[in-house]
């Protein structure tokens, strides 16, 4: 689908009362819709992709810059303004996503003028805009548009270390955890361990509650917990060597649900530190404080293997694990989440020393 019908297609759903992104679209004085209007105003191929594999959109291309010719900028930019100042708060909106369509279309471009169009919509709306960046926020566009609008747009700023002891814990499951509580390899022990899978309070935190979004969590857990304790399992990775990509820097990057974590363990894992052994080898590793998984490709499933109670492996229950997905749970045994047939023949097991 080209990036103008899909315009088109956002601002027609919008339009008949279907749940989507914001409220039914307003029109002006003319009668005319602003889903329409920017659309009309992109007709003569300002999405037009001219991207080579090594060249960013418009570069090399006279007259552009980032993608974007000045007369078409010039164009965007007076319907949005003009949507905005003449109250069609909803379709302001719907600009803002229309723009982020935009940059996630040519995420090598130049974004300021496409930055600024937002700030002058946020200007004129009235209100609170909170309800919208959670909208946005939430939207399935790559991080690093996201985390660029929240910088530019919402001026949300990266929050400081406390040293209070809580850790900080972002809603956006792509953004990163602060954790209080940090292990490595010269500080390991079960009961660090504990604390350390304590801190992220997976079965009440927000940003592991289940279908949320329509998604469940399991990777982002296992992200969390693994770079809590120096032995990151990453949820971004460059597309192309597969080496750990850490934010901010994740221009570009591929970011990793749990199908292609459990594939990077495989492919990469060994390099990062990461070696498969049985399920009793992984819970004794976990029993003596060090970072222990479980992963089950076919499944799309990760999990923290933890400390037992009573230090031993229970070869009937299983390793004793911690997992946010369907269930999200702080503690229990591997068997009361997966079947028999499931553990025996698709469920692995991973250490890191």
């Amino acid at each position: 689908m080209s990036n103008i019908n899909a315009i088109r297609n956002i601002n027609a759903t919008l339009n008949t009362g279907q749940p989507n992104v914001a409220a039914a679209g307003s029109r002006d004085a003319t009668g005319a819709d602003f889903g329409a209007t920017l659309a009309e105003a992109m007709r003569d191929g300002i999405m037009r992709n001219t991207m080579s594999a090594s060249a960013p959109m418009g570069s090399g291309v006279p007259g552009m810059h980032g993608g974007f010719m000045p007369m078409q900028e010039t164009a965007i930019e007076q319907a949005i303004v003009d949507a905005a100042t003449s109250g069609e708060i909803d379709d302001a909106q719907i600009a803002i996503f229309m723009l982020m369509m935009m940059m996630q279309s040519n995420q090598e471009g130049e974004f300021s003028m496409l930055m600024q169009m937002m700030v002058t919509m946020l200007m004129q709306m009235q209100g609170d805009s909170s309800a919208l960046r959670s909208n946005v926020m939430n939207a399935d566009f790559h991080p690093f548009v996201l985390d660029e609008i929240d910088r530019n747009v919402f001026n949300w700023q990266t929050p400081e270390t406390t040293g209070g002891g809580q850790a900080t814990i972002p809603i956006e499951a792509w953004r990163p955890t602060t954790p209080a509580i940090t292990s490595d390899r010269g500080d390991r022990s079960p009961e660090l361990y504990r604390a350390v899978i304590d801190q992220f309070s997976v079965e009440t935190s927000e940003r592991y509650r289940p279908f949320r979004n329509g998604s469940t969590y399991c990777n982002i857990f296992v992200w969390d917990v693994t770079r809590a304790m120096s032995a990151e399992i990453p949820h971004y990775t460059d597309p192309d060597t597969g080496a750990p990509r850490f934010y901010p820097d994740i221009r570009g990057a591929r970011s990793m649900g749990a199908i292609a974590t459990c594939e990077w363990l495989s492919t990469h894992g060994p390099q990062y530190g990461w070696r498969e052994v049985d399920a009793e080898t992984a819970q004794m590793h976990a029993n003596r404080g060090r970072p222990a998984i479980t992963s089950a490709g076919s499944l799309g499933h990760v999990q923290m293997v933890v400390p037992s109670q009573d230090g031993g492996f229970d070869p009937i229950r299983g390793v004793t694990i911690a997992q946010a997905g369907r269930t999200n749970t702080n503690f229990t045994h591997i068997s009361s989440i997966y079947g028999g047939n499931a553990l025996a023949n698709q469920v692995r097991y991973w250490i890191h020393d």
